[in-house]
């Protein structure tokens, strides 16, 4: 019984070892996830800033990140397994949000190029080629 026991607990730690990790049939294209976790980011940015409240924070959020599911023709259901695609898959993870980060920083610059208020120090020339775009 005890060796009956000890060989089920073995193949029960087999059956617990992590599954290679497959890309979700409908997996949403690295380029349009950078997209789509840009504007997140940037959405949740702006409700922090603006809403006080916690429960009218995230009822707004679901709100605008349904509009940007909306946006980008994608379900919450593929962007959740998306997303848990690159949770498991740590590198390409961090690859994923080295891209956005720089979407984010390049929307900023031009955001504040528009503005006329640069915060940083932008070469002239520089700055009007954001601004021309």
């Amino acid at each position: 019984m005890k060796r009956l026991f000890s060989i089920l607990f073995c193949l029960s730690l087999l059956g617990c070892q992590p599954q290679e990790n497959q890309k979700p049939k409908d997996m949403i294209p690295q380029e349009k996830m950078v997209r789509v976790l840009a504007d997140i980011h940037t959405a949740e940015a702006l409700i922090e800033a603006k809403v006080i409240y916690p429960d009218t924070a995230l009822m707004t959020y679901n709100q605008e990140q349904e509009k940007i599911f909306q946006k980008y023709n994608i379900t919450q259901e593929q962007f959740k397994d998306t997303y848990d695609y690159y949770l498991q898959n740590l590198r390409e993870m961090d690859a994923l949000y080295e891209i956005v980060v720089d979407t984010l920083s390049m929307r900023e610059t031009k955001a504040e190029a528009v503005e006329g208020k640069p915060r940083r120090n932008i070469p002239a020339r520089d700055r009007e080629q954001l601004q021309a775009q």
